[in-house]
């Protein structure tokens, strides 16, 4: 026996009675703490720079050093394991395996090939032809449904994952290696695993986050190995050069595809695309406005083929198995065949590969005779997934896949041990004796109420990850869940059913068919209807991340000492300390009165969300719209001021009815309370209840349908924001100009400290001349007219206003003789699709200008340039 040091080093999960305490030893829960500590301290600690170092492969500086104080602790260890120092010893190996994980996060994370296909992707598309080999079959992604807020109608398209091996310089091949994503316009067919493809396409790198708490695709491509991404706008543009004889990904993609077929057949179209992404993976094909529902009641998982999907299928396998067929060795060898071909069979994607694991250990740990379900194996199959990728260690996925299990393992364990103190073996027996009728109702309602519980548990563990990356909590969820579970089992076996008799047995297709389909209606209309409840779900900012950290690190401390060192009551004083120290910073900022006035231009590509912060802590939105997805600037906008830690929005002013300057309002106004929104005379003008909605039209009523007041403006009104905060609309007129909606543009003059910022909107003549025509405008700041447009008159607009400070709100492709016509008139030039999102503070102080990308993005890179 160990000294009780080592013991406690060890040990996780201690159970005690009235006369004995076990310690349960669970060593590999601090092999993997210590293996993610070193993937974290290589992360945040690395010298490398993000594109410099993942385009090397010479050993950098952190990997030497990883190497070596692996190397030098193995040693001590060895050294020390042959002393009377055990727990010298166990520490020595946990730190060794910290700096072995962080070996091998710098070799995944910044060692790339130096042919890699990233190395010749610009940041700016440019042509290419490539050859590579295709490693998973197309993905059909549909075109999003028509709606007049959609600028740029959104099309099909296809997405295949490829391995690059050669890039044409000229007539010359040059080998290329990585992986990169091809994108296609249209439908792409007869491509499958395997194939060997020649591609004509605009090449070029994931896009950075352009603003403040915008998502990371180019960490997320980057986490996959991929820095580069291929896009071609027609399938013809896509050659088969060689088809393999025998492939098992073709094969698995056949399978996968028959599946499909199976479920089109027998299943309506939109319930089939639901069956496919819950029982295959599917998920491509469901558009977001299917999705979204399932996201707000907090059953997003549903449609990820993970845990549950995959916990569901072999439950039932294995309870069928057992019940006198087989004996439980075979079973379990049955079972574990199964669930391998079943994650093959799914695409072996990220979620199912991680479920699949987790079971898979717990079958061998059942077939051995140990505890089949641990933090043990949680631990084993974690050290698995991240040996794989260590990446995956910064993913939301599995960080909420293995936090979910934990929590259902500590519920168990804690659940188990009252039934085992609590439950006397007399009234077992007479409860055993009694007839079937009335046994089979106490159990059925006592599961459900475990698993209730256990599904609150699990929420409220979640909760904290969840607001923090997702920005919501859907108290609908608890409700839900005792409805959504038997209906999940329902489809899942119903489903699983229906594809091995396409399969198997066609005779049978039509009953199970018909069972599937009513089990996803009920699943669908359930969920669909949970959505439309306005209490079930609210967003939020959510926390600081360095909160969540010190959450989740404080509430494993106290599944592992809590119950020796602390007792219940100062647990709770404890939890609700930290919560309070949470809460404290943004109540904070929004009592405590900041004297600078603040404007940021969210780089949204080509359109316009100026977000202006009054001193006083009030927000007014200058338009919120952009030329892509209306999904697109909501998210982008969103969660802009969700960094900021802006939950209120007190007026919208929109400059005129162009998509681009106004598509993400009816999402904003579902994610935000908004005091007013403010419009020009002629805004509505062609509006008409009783035609088919425009444009204006769908945004009329999402606003009515928030009960947000509409006020027009015109020339000479002065919003009504702050005590020394002067906003002044300057254009257009009470009656409007004779024109197009650009010449009619909002244009607002903003006033703090002696200093002025002036808005126009997408102003051009005529309008533009009849501003021009009153006194000259001497501002500091001015967002470009039109995004830069040559039609805005730039050499006169800049000598009328005199700026010393000019933002270009678009994309990277502003015309280059515009931004010299205002820098030869002495301004500073900002472009927000080169330096992403631009913040402008006005107070006593000088005006400071701040860019979220400390250095411009430039518009072209060579090839050959790293």
């Amino acid at each position: 026996m160990r000294s009780g040091a080592a013991t406690t080093l060890i040990g996780v999960d201690q159970v005690s009675d009235d006369k004995t305490s076990a310690l349960r030893y669970q060593p590999l829960v601090f092999v993997v703490a210590a293996f993610a500590a070193g993937i974290v301290l290589d992360r945040y600690c690395g010298a490398d720079q993000w594109f410099a170092g993942s385009h090397t492969t010479a050993i950098s500086p952190g990997l030497l050093i990883w190497w070596l104080a692996a190397a030098c602790l193995c040693a001590a260890w060895w050294f020390t394991s042959r002393r009377p120092w055990p727990t010298v010893a166990s520490c020595l190996l946990l730190v060794a395996v910290a700096m072995s994980g962080a070996v091998w996060h710098d070799l995944c994370w910044f060692v790339f090939p130096q042919d890699d296909i990233g190395r010749f992707a610009p940041l700016d598309a440019e042509p290419a032809c490539i050859m590579a080999t295709v490693l998973h079959g197309p993905e059909h992604l549909p075109s999003p449904q028509p709606t007049p807020l959609r600028a740029i109608p959104g099309h099909e398209r296809t997405r295949i994952e490829i391995e690059p091996s050669g890039i044409r310089d000229g007539k010359a091949w040059l080998p290329a290696a990585g992986r990169c994503e091809l994108l296609v316009d249209g439908q792409l067919l007869g491509i499958h695993a395997g194939d060997k493809i020649q591609i004509f396409g605009q090449l070029e790198r994931p896009p950075f986050p352009m603003n403040p708490g915008e998502y990371d695709f180019a960490g997320s491509a980057r986490a996959d190995r991929r820095l580069a991404t291929l896009r071609t706008d027609s399938p013809s543009a896509v050659t088969v050069l060689q088809s393999p004889q025998l492939c098992v990904r073709r094969v698995l993609d056949a399978v996968r595809n028959a599946g499909i077929l199976i479920l089109n057949k027998n299943l309506p179209a939109n319930r089939a695309s639901l069956a496919a992404a819950m029982l295959l993976g599917v998920r491509e094909a469901l558009p977001s406005e299917e999705t979204m529902p399932f996201f707000l009641t907090g059953t997003i998982h549903l449609l990820v083929v993970s845990g549950l999907n995959v916990g569901i299928l072999a439950a039932a396998l294995y309870g069928a198995l057992r019940t006198g067929w087989l004996s439980r060795r075979a079973a379990l060898a049955v079972l574990i065949t199964a669930i391998v071909a079943y994650v093959l069979l799914t695409g072996a994607r990220p979620p199912a590969v991680r479920a699949g694991l987790l079971i898979l250990l717990t079958a061998v740990a059942a077939w051995s005779g140990r505890r089949a379900f641990s933090f043990n194996s949680l631990a084993a199959a974690a050290l698995v997934v991240l040996a794989f990728n260590p990446c995956d260690l910064f993913l939301v996925g599995p960080q909420l896949g293995f936090l979910c299990v934990a929590a259902i393992i500590c519920v168990g364990a804690r659940w188990q041990e009252r039934q085992r103190q609590h439950t006397d073996p007399l009234d077992q027996l007479i409860a055993a004796s009694r007839p079937s009728y009335v046994r089979w109702p106490i159990t059925i309602g006592r599961r459900n109420f475990e698993l209730l519980v256990m599904s609150c548990v699990v929420w409220f563990a979640a909760l904290p990850l969840v607001m923090y990356q997702f920005h919501i909590v859907a108290w609908v969820a608890l409700v839900l869940s005792p409805l959504v579970w038997p209906l999940a089992w329902a489809v899942m076996l119903s489903g699983a059913g229906l594809l091995l008799c396409g399969w198997l047995i066609p005779s049978l297709v039509a009953p199970v068919a018909m069972l599937c389909d009513v089990s996803l209606a009920a699943l669908e209309r359930l969920v669909n209807w949970a959505a439309t409840i306005r209490a079930g779900h609210f967003w939020t900012p959510g926390p600081a991340w360095w909160w969540v950290l010190g959450f989740y690190l404080g509430l494993a401390a106290l599944l592992v000492w809590g119950r020796m060192q602390f007792p219940w009551r100062w647990q709770v004083a404890l939890t609700c300390t930290w919560i309070l120290v949470g809460v404290t910073p943004p109540v904070a900022r929004a009592c405590l009165r900041d004297d600078t006035l603040r404007c940021s231009f969210v780089a949204v590509g080509h359109g316009t969300c100026a977000v202006l912060q009054i001193p006083d802590g009030e927000t007014i939105l200058y338009d919120a719209g952009t030329s892509s997805s209306p999904e697109f600037g909501v998210q982008t906008i969103a969660g802009f001021l969700w960094d900021r830690g802006i939950t209120r929005i007190d007026g919208i002013v929109l400059s005129h009815a162009d998509t681009d300057h106004y598509n993400a309002i009816p999402g904003l106004l579902d994610r935000f309370h908004v005091g007013a929104v403010y419009v020009s005379t002629v805004m509505f003008d062609s509006y008409d209840p009783e035609q088919p909605p425009d444009g204006p039209a769908v945004l009329h009523q999402a606003i009515d349908t928030a009960g947000v007041p509409i006020h027009e403006v015109w020339s000479g009104d002065r919003l009504k924001v702050g005590r020394e905060v002067v906003i002044s609309v300057l254009h257009p007129p009470a009656r409007g100009i004779i024109g197009t909606d650009n010449a009619n543009s909002v244009t607002l003059g903003v006033e703090y400290c002696g200093k002025k910022m002036l808005l126009p909107g997408d102003l051009e003549s005529p309008g533009l001349d009849d501003l021009m025509a009153e006194e000259p405008y001497d501002c500091d700041v001015l967002m470009a007219p039109h995004h830069g447009s040559r039609r805005s008159d730039p050499p006169g607009f800049a000598a009328w206003c005199t700026p010393e400070w000019v933002v270009f709100s678009g994309d990277s492709h502003v015309p280059a003789d515009v931004e010299r016509t205002y820098a030869r008139a002495g301004a500073r030039v900002f472009t927000t699709g080169k330096v992403g999102a631009v913040e402008v503070s006005l107070g006593d102080a000088p005006i400071q200008v701040l860019t979220w990308l400390t250095s411009p993005m430039p518009p072209r890179e060579s090839p050959n340039d790293p």
